[in-house]
């Protein structure tokens, strides 16, 4: 049987942060507590370092839930797959078996119904799409679990996601730095925890450069290509004038922006500067290339399964994490200075 840090804190009779510290030499215990927590794990075989928490006999599944599809869909295959990629690494440092368990358009009732037999030690959870209240249905697989992709202020359950609000801010500075001014916002119709901290951090970047938000530049828009360019098409039409940039809700998004405003005679970004969130695969090759924000997908993955890997040894006592990953700018073509 693989030693855990409840093992070692139970014969050590502390505390299992307390042995955490110690193996990971970190400060918050003495050198007298810290070297004999290490001579009772070692007695006990106990591997230190990360992946702490070797074993074999280890399973765990990945759920790709696709609640409704207007988020995850076929452009977003990639990035998730980046993600996938990131907890796969981990998994082989830590040995576990990696199962991967899609699901388009099923009900949580039933998704949940499907992961009961035996055999599965931990679940970390695409939640893109998932509301705060349907976190309740997975407390009936009474398993460690960890949710990527989103965040919920009031949960049970460890979230790692990006920074949404320090990506915007960085979004908004580039378009500040490059002399626009007036700049609007196309958000998404359907609402993400995401999407909700995307809009927040727009608000408080314009502030923070004393811009004023003008409601009349937010956009509302089916978050797929094909309804952002109908919705943006709708707005055009009630609108000529325009602010010299938009900040949309992600690169999908934006692709359909850039469609509809071409197609009402708009250049890109000769008359309105474009920049998007997500950095997908295709943004590099798009015409204008997109500048966007790049989320840093692999390290989100390899810190979920760390996490994962960390509740399945035994940090019951632990108090749950949302933990925010920055992302990067990626400066392009569809963003002009002024």
């Amino acid at each position: 049987m693989t030693t855990r840090i409840v093992d070692i804190a139970r014969a050590a009779d502390v505390s299992p942060s307390a042995v955490s510290l110690a193996l990971n030499n970190k400060t918050g215990v003495s050198t007298e507590l810290r070297q004999r927590i290490i001579a009772i794990a070692s007695e006990m075989g106990y591997r230190n370092g990360f992946p702490a928490y070797i074993n074999e006999n280890i399973t765990i599944r990945f759920l790709k839930i696709a609640k409704h599809g207007h988020i995850i869909n076929d452009r977003h295959n990639a990035f998730i797959t980046e993600y996938l990629e990131g907890i796969e690494t981990g998994a082989k440092k830590c040995k576990y078996k990696l199962e991967v368990s899609f699901f388009n358009k099923v009900p949580i009732e039933e998704i949940i119904a499907s992961q009961g037999a035996a055999g599965i030690d931990g679940f970390i959870v695409l939640g893109t799409e998932l509301n705060d209240h349907e976190l309740s249905f997975f407390s009936e697989l009474r398993k460690p679990m960890v949710f990527i992709d989103t965040y919920f202020p009031i949960s049970v359950y460890d979230c790692v996601d990006m920074d949404n609000v320090d990506g915007v801010f960085k979004a908004v500075e580039h378009l500040y730095t490059m002399g626009h001014r007036n700049i609007g916002l196309v958000k998404s119709s359907y609402e993400t925890r995401n999407f909700k901290m995307r809009e927040a951090g727009f608000r408080e970047a314009m502030d923070y450069f004393s811009l004023p938000v003008q409601e009349k530049c937010i956009v509302s828009v089916d978050p797929t290509f094909d309804g952002s360019n109908r919705d943006m098409g709708k707005y055009l039409g009630r609108n000529s004038s325009l602010p010299t940039a938009f900040f949309c809700m992600n690169d999908a998004v934006s692709y359909g922006v850039i469609q509809a405003l071409r197609a009402s005679g708009a250049d890109i970004p000769g008359d309105v500067s474009i920049i998007g969130f997500d950095d997908l695969p295709a943004s590099g090759l798009s015409v204008p290339p997109l500048t966007t924000i790049r989320v840093s997908t692999q390290q989100i993955g390899q810190r979920a399964l760390e996490k994962l890997s960390e509740r399945i040894a035994g940090f019951s006592d632990h108090v749950t994490e949302n933990i925010l990953i920055s992302g990067k700018l990626v400066k392009r073509g569809s963003v002009r200075q002024l």
